[in-house]
C-alpha cells in the first residue's frame, strides 16, 4: 500500500466534501399549502415578465431596513415587505428574501448582496399575483460565465412540452438603480401546477436526501486497501487509471464521489423500493411541495410499488412526458440531478397515479459538472499547479461529454438505480418513442438554426451589462462561456444526431468497443462555462498558487505528486512547517488575515497544524497494525 500518498487522497476527500456544498442547490423549502389559492385561470405571466425576446426590469420599491434585514440575515431567509414593478406594472405588499443553500452565506462573506431572491407575491395576501402568477425566483447567474445554462435548458425543455418553468432575463434594480443581471424563473408552486395541469393540480415533491449528513467521517479517517480514502488515493495518483484504454471514459468527480459516499444513500429520492410502509418514504413527504394527505401517500406509494415491483413498471408513469424530460435532460448532460449520485434538482408530480417530472436548476448542466472544471475554476489556470491525474489513454473530458451515450445517460451510477429511467430506456417501444422525441428535439431545436439563433440573441442581450459589472464575470469569462455554449450545442447536436442514425453508438459499452466515430469537439473547453470558484473568495487562484509554493518550495515538485509527497514529509516531521511560515506570510491574502482578521488566521493554522496531527495519528496506526501482524 501507497501510504506516502495519503495526502492526496485528503485532500480529494476535503474537495469532495465541499463539493457537497458548492455544488447543493436550494435547499427544500415545502410550502405545504393546504388548498390553492385564489389564483385567476387566465395565466398571462408569459405574455408579460417571461416574453423572453427582451430584456425586462423588476424594480424593487423596498426601505433601507427591509432590506439590510433580509440580506444582512441572509442565511435565515428572512422575507420582508416592498413593492414590485415588473416592467412598469406595480404590484404592492409583496414578500421577499434570499434563497439558496452554500451560496448565501458564500456570498455574505464577500460582503455582497448580489444573491439569488425569491418573490412572493402571495405572502401576505393570497389573492395577490403577478398576472396569475404566485411565486417568482430571480436567479443571479452564479456558476455560469455564459449566463445562459438555465435559460437555454428551461427553454429547450418548454419547446418540448416538458412542463417545466417559464423564464427570461432581467435587470433587477433597486429602488430604480441597477442592481444586476438576473434570470427571472417562474416557481414551481400552485400558479405553476393550474398552468399545466389545470385544477386537478395532483401532488409535487423535491427530494433531496442527499447531503453532508450522510458521511460517515469515521470510515473516511480509516486507511487500507479498499477504503474510500484508499481509493481516493489511487484516482488521484493516475493507478486508478493505469489500464485505460482509447474509448475508456474515466469520470473523475463521480469515482471519487463514489468512493467517499460507498453505497446508494439516494434510494428515497430515486424512487427505488425500499419498503411496503408509507414511513419508509418519510424523506420524500418531508419534501412534499402541498401538505401530503394520506391519500398522497397511499397514491404515491401504489406508484413506486408498480414502478420496480410489477412487470408493467410504465403503467405508474406519464411515459410521454417522461421521454420528453428524459431527452433534453440527457442532451444537456446534467449529472447535478437524478441521473447522478446526486438525486436532487427536480420535482416529482403525481397525478392520478402517474409520475412525471419537472426540471430545475441547470447551472452546472452542459456537461460542466466535472471534477476537470472544478479544478481548472478553483485552482486557476495562472496557479500552473497540476492537479488532474493522468487518465491514461482515456477520452478527455469534452469529448466524453459531447458523446454521451444518450441511451445510458448516468453518471457514475447503475441504470438500475435509476428506476424512472430505467423503466424507459429498457423497453424496446418505449426506447424507439424515445428516439423519436429525440429526433425532433435535434431536428426543430439544432439543425433548424433555432437554437444557435437564441445562443446568439442572448449573448448580445447579455454583453451590455457584463460590461456595467452587473454580473460576477468579466467581459473575457463571459465571451469564452458564450462561445463555449455555442460549441457544445453544435457538436453535442452531431454526436446524437449519429447516436439516432446508428453511425456511432448510444450507450456506454458501444462507445467503448467502437470509439472510431466519436465527435472531435475541436476548441471546445467545457471549464469555460463553469465557474466553481466564483462564489468562494477564498479559493482565488493567488492564495492557491502562494500556499503551495509556500508548502512545496524547492524540495518538492510543483504538481499533485509534489503534494503528496510534501504532506508526506510534513507527516513525519511535522515540526517543518514552522520553517514554512516566513514564506507563507508572504502571500497577500494571509498576511492580511494574520493583521486584519486573527481568528479566521488562526482557524485556517488550526486546520493545517489538524490535518498534520491526523496524519501522524494514521501513519502511527498502520505502522502499528504492520507491526501487530509481524508479530
Amino acid at each position: 500500500m501507497k501510504y506516502g500518498k495519503i495526502a492526496t487522497a485528503g485532500c480529494a476527500a476535503v474537495l469532495c466534501t465541499a463539493a457537497v456544498f458548492c455544488f447543493a442547490g436550494d435547499a427544500v423549502q415545502a410550502s405545504a399549502a393546504d388548498s390553492v389559492h385564489s389564483i385567476s385561470a387566465d395565466y398571462a405571466a408569459e405574455d408579460g415578465l417571461f416574453d423572453s425576446s427582451y430584456v425586462h426590469t423588476v424594480n424593487l420599491l423596498i426601505s433601507d431596513e427591509n432590506w439590510n434585514t433580509t440580506t444582512g440575515q441572509a442565511t435565515d431567509e428572512i422575507y420582508v415587505n416592498c413593492d414590485v414593478e415588473i416592467d412598469g406594472e406595480r404590484i404592492e405588499n409583496v414578500a421577499i428574501r434570499p434563497k439558496g443553500n452554500s451560496s448565501l452565506s458564500s456570498i455574505s462573506s464577500q460582503g455582497s448582496t448580489h444573491f439569488s431572491f425569491k418573490i412572493e407575491f402571495d405572502h401576505y395576501d393570497e389573492t395577490v399575483t403577478y398576472r396569475g402568477l404566485d411565486k417568482l425566483c430571480l436567479n443571479n447567474l452564479g456558476q455560469d460565465p455564459s449566463c445562459m445554462k438555465d435559460y437555454i435548458a428551461y427553454h429547450l425543455m418548454n419547446d418540448m412540452g416538458v412542463a417545466a418553468p417559464l423564464s427570461s432575463y432581467t435587470i433587477l434594480q433597486r429602488n430604480g438603480e441597477d442592481f444586476g443581471l438576473y434570470l427571472a424563473v417562474e416557481a414551481v408552486e400552485d400558479s405553476f401546477c393550474l398552468r399545466n395541469y389545470g385544477e386537478n393540480r395532483g401532488q409535487l415533491y423535491k427530494p433531496d436526501c442527499f447531503g453532508i449528513d450522510t458521511l460517515d467521517t469515521s470510515a473516511l479517517l480509516e486507511y487500507e486497501e479498499g477504503s474510500s480514502l484508499w481509493t481516493v488515493e489511487q484516482i488521484m495518483d493516475g493507478s486508478y487509471f493505469a489500464d485505460t484504454t482509447p474509448g475508456d471514459r474515466t469520470d473523475i468527480l463521480g469515482e471519487m464521489l463514489n468512493a467517499v459516499f460507498p453505497g446508494d444513500m439516494t434510494a428515497v429520492a430515486a424512487l427505488q423500493y425500499v419498503g411496503g410502509s408509507a414511513s419508509d418514504y418519510q424523506a420524500l413527504w418531508d419534501t412534499a411541495v402541498f401538505k401530503a394527505k394520506e391519500s398522497d401517500k397511499n397514491r404515491m406509494l401504489a406508484a413506486i410499488q408498480t414502478l420496480n415491483c410489477s412487470e408493467e413498471p410504465q403503467s405508474a408513469l406519464d411515459v410521454d412526458a417522461l421521454l420528453r424530460y428524459f431527452a433534453v435532460h440527457s442532451f444537456v448532460n446534467n449529472y447535478d440531478g437524478y441521473t447522478s449520485i446526486f438525486v436532487h434538482n427536480f420535482y416529482i408530480h403525481e397525478q392520478d397515479g402517474l409520475l412525471s417530472m419537472v426540471p430545475w436548476d441547470y447551472n452546472l448542466g452542459f456537461g460542466t459538472f466535472t471534477y476537470e472544471s472544478a479544478v481548472t475554476t478553483v485552482l486557476g489556470e495562472e496557479s500552473g499547479f497540476h492537479a488532474i491525474p493522468d487518465t491514461g489513454e482515456a477520452m478527455d473530458v469534452n469529448q466524453s461529454m459531447v458523446n454521451y451515450p444518450i441511451d445510458t445517460p448516468v453518471y457514475s451510477v447503475d441504470m438500475a438505480d435509476r428506476p424512472l429511467l430505467n423503466a424507459l430506456l429498457t423497453d424496446a417501444g418505449t426506447l424507439e418513442a424515445y428516439h423519436a422525441v429525440y429526433d425532433t428535439l435535434i431536428t426543430e431545436c439544432f439543425e433548424s438554426g433555432k437554437y444557435a439563433d437564441m445562443i446568439a440573441e442572448a449573448t448580445d442581450y447579455i454583453r451590455p451589462y457584463v460590461a456595467q459589472g452587473l454580473t460576477f464575470y468579466t467581459a473575457e469569462q463571459f465571451e469564452k462561456g458564450a462561445n463555449a455554449m455555442a460549441l457544445y450545442c453544435k457538436y453535442r447536436a452531431e454526436s446524437v444526431r449519429a447516436q439516432l442514425d446508428g453511425k456511432l453508438p448510444a450507450t456506454t459499452e458501444g462507445q467503448h468497443a467502437d470509439y472510431a466515430a466519436l465527435v472531435d469537439p475541436v476548441g471546445l473547453t467545457l471549464s469555460d462555462m463553469a465557474d466553481f470558484g466564483a462564489l468562494m473568495p477564498m479559493l482565488d487562484d493567488t492564495l492557491i498558487s502562494g500556499v503551495l509554493r509556500a508548502l512545496l518550495g524547492d524540495r518538492f515538485s510543483y504538481d499533485t505528486a509534489g503534494a503528496v509527497e510534501a504532506v508526506h514529509y510534513y507527516a513525519d516531521h511535522p515540526a517543518s512547517i514552522v520553517g514554512r511560515i516566513p514564506t507563507l506570510m508572504q502571500v497577500d491574502q494571509i498576511r492580511s488575515m494574520a493583521l486584519q482578521k486573527a481568528a479566521p488566521y488562526l482557524v485556517v493554522i488550526a486546520f493545517v497544524i489538524t490535518l498534520i496531527v491526523i496524519l501522524v495519528i494514521l501513519r502511527r496506526q498502520k505502522r502499528r497494525r504492520i507491526n501487530d501482524t509481524q508479530a
